[in-house]
């Protein structure tokens, strides 16, 4: 007998002992109240039990079981917390012995420094010593000791050609994917790599991260812009994109152009409809390009991924896989107490969703009010750390920074000067002098989503950091579900909902509470569950895993006759936000259309839907090509812009014909946005949705008005104001009519509102409707200005729909945003250009290396950033 089996039948009969559960809860109650700011009153754990616990710890430790591990982990790390007596020295010993033999590393070095001095044995400290050199890898000049679970990672990955490595969210494990992707790049040789992001935010903070860590290495571009340099100037490329983007440097990418890897960050996203379907045909062409290509996908605790990756093409996916997370997360309940609205009871959910009962609480302020209940409970146990508190969407999220502001004014808090006050002028100046964030952040509150301006947000997330001088509440979205690195000590809930009321998915509510407790930075988070015995569900009680499943197939399998019958009739569903199948039928339809043309429609049809009847695979094939053989245009149109109506594509293409025979053919070239006559593109967007969805040509002018602005590089105070002055004429018009039809005048919307609607029409319609719809008219009129014999203005037409993506048209400001820089800091850099700014990235490297950042009157947040970005020197640098 091993003496791993006889640890695991030794450790079976002491956790079936009924006395272990009452001392675990035990132990449990007193850690977790040890770590709140408001506490109950408590019963100490006696020394005796505690050791009998220990004692238990060090056997789980022994066995291969990772459940085990876990619960050896909780005993340690919560010792560590009770065991803050003098005479306490043993147990603290045997629990960081216990956080030794797990391996975790980055826990046991918080604990040294913070909450426990050490005074080992020598046999200890020399076996702490040696296991932890044993853990630790040098990351450029850094020697840094890794978990277990992280170095077991890192020497998988040089060995796999494809892993999928699920984690929760505190396990590291992104940090070891881009330190893997830097090290390859720093070799001999050329190198083609994509970091795929799912959202602009994550995207934005994968490519700082990587541009730092290569700033000082010669002839590697690392880019968020979706267009290839030279490889005899760049032999080394990285590009850190959505999948959106992903799509498009594909379309322009040669087809033998081979990429070594390929990392897809939060790939449980793959399941998630038409996007999913976007990001699986990418994986798809880009493992059809070559069996050498490496892929690494990372997801935060997920089950389904091998086999939806030999769906894309990967048979050989290596799973590393791990539950442990090296921070001990504390699922704390809270309740209003019967007929005291003032006092609020505390409990701990424990193993298997035991309910352990932690004490009861007097607060400053009555719980009845529940519109501000989550701010209040936030401001009573967020008081170190820093407080995330999840909302429903960002109305919401506005209204509960509100309330917060309101019950830390009532409390005599008052802002001083300091760095959140260079933050609140910020906003003024670079949002606009109104913005209710700006007052709010005084206060130590924001509000975080993310449709927000990049630097806003990173400037959010930054001051949220600092854990001193910084924000202390900020309220966010799923945002933050989307891997976003934000973790804090206090996360805060009252829904499992989102949105106007849909059910948030379990695994995804786990994966924003993972950001309860900070890798090296902490050793425990705590969730508050508000009213969590009221919900309708109990998400909590139990992890649950992200069940991931190809939305191509499951769309295919499950409206593959919706789909077949829109092909056949020519015509594809409106898409309805209330309706979701609408758009997974277009983008199936759109996508069996670009299978035809690339002449794979059966065999694609075969492997994805697998079990399948012939005749089913016969319906839907029948289908594409017949649509595609009607829709006639040439296959790089329809392969490359399968994300648009087909049929609306032809219908646009005709248009542009008809024009072109009209001889009006300069009326349809797109210029610069700085050059074009007032009203060109407000008639161009007009003409695309009408032509391509059926939309109205007023709302294409609606939205062309402030996409012209964006695509100009326009400061945000100043696109926002005539914005809000639009909207306030436009109110005062139906307010007038209202008045002569004797109906009720409607209220007037707030100003943040306003802007809020601002920031969603510039990221839901300007950059991603209008991006794909113009890059679809674009390749459209180069075909027919070549089909026409009109091939000499091909030059002449400007590539609007990168402007609409970076917000910028100038070569000066997309040279800066290659750099990594937002789209505010690089406005405000262009106008510091009285010859326009440097017209590439190099010329634009050595502008900031030279820039005197006392005399440039540039936001400290904008110097931030470029500190951030290592583009100019740090202090004493």
């Amino acid at each position: 007998m091993t003496t791993s089996t006889f640890a695991q039948e030794l450790a079976e009969r002491l956790i079936n002992n009924s006395q272990y559960s009452s001392l675990l809860a035990s132990l449990q109650a007193n850690g977790v109240i040890k770590t709140l700011h408001r506490r109950p009153e408590y019963i100490p754990i006696a020394t005796d039990d505690l050791a009998k616990l220990l004692y238990c710890a060090e056997v789980f430790v022994q066995t291969d079981n990772e459940a085990l591990h876990r619960q050896a982990q909780e005993i340690a790390i919560h010792t560590l917390l009770v065991s803050d007596h003098e005479d306490w020295a043993a147990p603290r010993e045997r629990a960081l012995s216990l956080l030794t033999e797990l391996g975790n590393f980055p826990g046991l070095k918080y604990v040294e420094r913070n909450l426990a001095k050490s005074t080992p044995s020598l046999a200890s400290l020399i076996n702490r010593r040696v296991s932890e050199k044993l853990n630790t890898v040098v990351f450029g000049d850094d020697d840094i000791a890794l978990t277990s679970y992280q170095k077991w990672v890192w020497n998988n990955l040089h060995r796999t050609r494809a892993s999928v490595i699920s984690a929760p969210t505190s396990a590291g494990k992104s940090f070891l994917v881009v330190e893997h992707l830097c090290g390859l790049a720093e070799k001999p040789g050329r190198f083609f790599a994509v970091y795929v992001t799912p959202t602009r935010a994550l995207l934005s903070e994968v490519h700082q991260k990587i541009q730092v860590r290569l700033q000082d290495q010669p002839g590697i571009r690392v880019s968020t812009i979706p267009t290839l340099d030279e490889e005899a100037a760049y032999p080394k490329q990285i590009f850190v994109l959505t999948q959106e983007r992903l799509s498009t440097l594909l379309s322009v990418a040669p087809s033998d152009l081979i990429f070594e890897l390929i990392v897809v960050d939060e790939s449980q996203n793959i399941a998630d409809d038409s996007r999913g379907i976007i990001l699986q045909d990418c994986l798809e062409r880009l493992s059809e390009r070559s069996n050498k290509t490496r892929f690494i996908l990372l997801a935060p605790g997920a089950v389904g991924m091998p086999e939806v990756a030999k769906t894309f093409g990967i048979f050989d996916l290596a799973s590393l896989t791990t539950q442990l997370s090296p921070v001990q997360q504390n699922r704390i309940v809270l309740a209003k107490v019967h007929k005291k609205p003032r006092e609020i009871a505390l409990g701990v959910i424990g193993s298997a969703g035991v309910r352990i009962e932690l004490g009861k609480v007097e607060l400053t302020e009555s719980l009845n009010d529940t519109k501000s209940r989550l701010a209040l409970v936030a401001a009573e146990f967020g008081g170190e750390g820093g407080s995330l508190l999840y909302e429903t969407g960002p109305t919401e999220a506005e209204k509960t920074a509100a309330s917060l502001v309101e019950i830390l004014k009532a409390r005599g808090i008052r802002p001083g000067p300091g760095p959140l006050d260079e933050l609140s002028k910020f906003i003024k100046e670079h949002v606009h002098a109104e913005y209710q964030l700006a007052e709010m952040v005084r206060y130590g509150v924001a509000y975080h989503y993310g449709r927000m301006p990049s630097l806003l947000r990173e400037a959010i997330e930054t001051a949220f950091k600092e854990e001193r001088s910084g924000i202390r509440y900020l309220v966010c979205t799923t945002t933050l579900a989307q891997g976003v690195n934000l973790p804090a000590r206090n996360v805060f809930i009252d829904t499992p909902k989102y949105g106007q009321g849909n059910e948030l998915s379990p695994a995804l509510l786990w994966n924003f509470v993972g950001r309860a407790g900070r890798l090296n930075q902490d050793v425990v988070g705590n969730v508050f569950l508000l009213d969590y015995d009221k919900w309708q569900s109990k998400p909590m009680d139990n992890f649950v895993p992200f069940v991931v499943k190809s939305a191509a197939a499951v769309t295919l399998r499950t409206l593959g006759e919706k789909i077949a019958e829109a092909l056949n009739s020519r015509t594809l569903p409106k898409a309805q936000r209330t309706n979701p199948d609408t758009g997974r039928i277009r983008s199936g339809a759109g996508l069996m259309v670009a299978h035809a043309a690339r002449k794979d429609i059966h065999a694609y049809l075969k492997g994805i839907l697998g079990s399948a009847s012939e005749k089913e695979i016969e319906k839907l094939a029948d289908a594409a090509n017949s649509a595609y053989l009607e829709i006639d245009l040439p296959d790089h149109i329809l392969t490359d812009n399968w994300t648009i109506d087909p049929f609306g594509l032809k219908r646009l293409y005709n248009n542009l014909l008809e024009k072109i025979a009209e001889g009006r053919v300069l009326e349809l070239l797109p210029m610069n946005p700085k050059d074009a006559p007032q009203g060109f593109y407000e008639a161009l967007f007009g003409r695309i949705v009408e032509q391509v969805n059926g939309d109205s040509r007023k709302f294409g002018a609606l939205a062309g008005k402030l996409a012209v602005e964006w695509m100009k590089g326009i400061p945000y105070p100043e696109m926002l104001g005539r914005w809000i002055t639009r909207q306030r004429t436009s109110e005062a018009k139906k307010a007038e009519q209202a008045k002569k039809d004797g109906e009720t005048l409607a209220k007037p919307q707030t100003l943040d509102t306003l802007i809020r609607k601002a920031f969603e029409l510039i990221e839901d319609t300007v950059r991603f409707q209008f991006v794909q719809l113009g890059k679809a008219y674009r390749d459209l009129l180069l075909q027919a200005l070549r089909e026409t014999g009109n091939a000499k203005l091909v030059p002449e037409v400007f590539d609007f729909a990168l402007a609409l993506e970076l917000g910028i048209s100038s070569k000066a400001g997309t040279a800066y945003i290659e750099l990594g820089l937002s789209r505010i800091a690089a406005s405000a850099l262009e106008r510091l250009s009285s010859d326009g700014g440097p017209l590439s990235v190099e010329a634009a490297r050595q502008v900031l290396r030279e820039l005197d950042v006392e005399t440039a009157k540039l936001s400290p947040i904008i110097i931030a950033e470029l500190r951030r970005l290592g583009l100019i020197k740090t202090r004493g640098g």
